[in-house]
């Protein structure tokens, strides 16, 4: 039986809409046509949440994952201050 090509499930994951990345001097870049090449390393661009974390007076923590979070955190009168700058993720 013949062997599936090693990048068989990135290039249906292309196929069916996703971004996919090449690692190039260990960065991963956008590659919009993919050359499918066997020593090039690939992966599906993965998604990044962004969030940053608020105090209040109760000792309780919350996250914010948008502006309008922020704004509604920031005039809540328990509110005491931000305690990290917007953390970003690969998920």
């Amino acid at each position: 039986m013949k062997q599936p090509h090693k990048h068989r499930d990135l290039i249906i994951a292309w196929a069916n809409g996703e971004e996919i990345q090449a690692k190039s001097n260990n960065t991963w870049q956008f590659i919009s046509t993919p050359t499918w090449f066997d020593d090039i390393e690939y992966r599906i661009k993965p998604e990044v949440v962004r969030y940053r974390v608020a105090c209040f007076k109760d000792g309780s923590t919350v996250t914010a994952d948008n502006n309008s979070e922020v704004k509604e955190y920031e005039t809540d009168r328990a509110f005491i201050k931000w305690l990290t700058d917007w953390i970003e993720v690969e998920v």
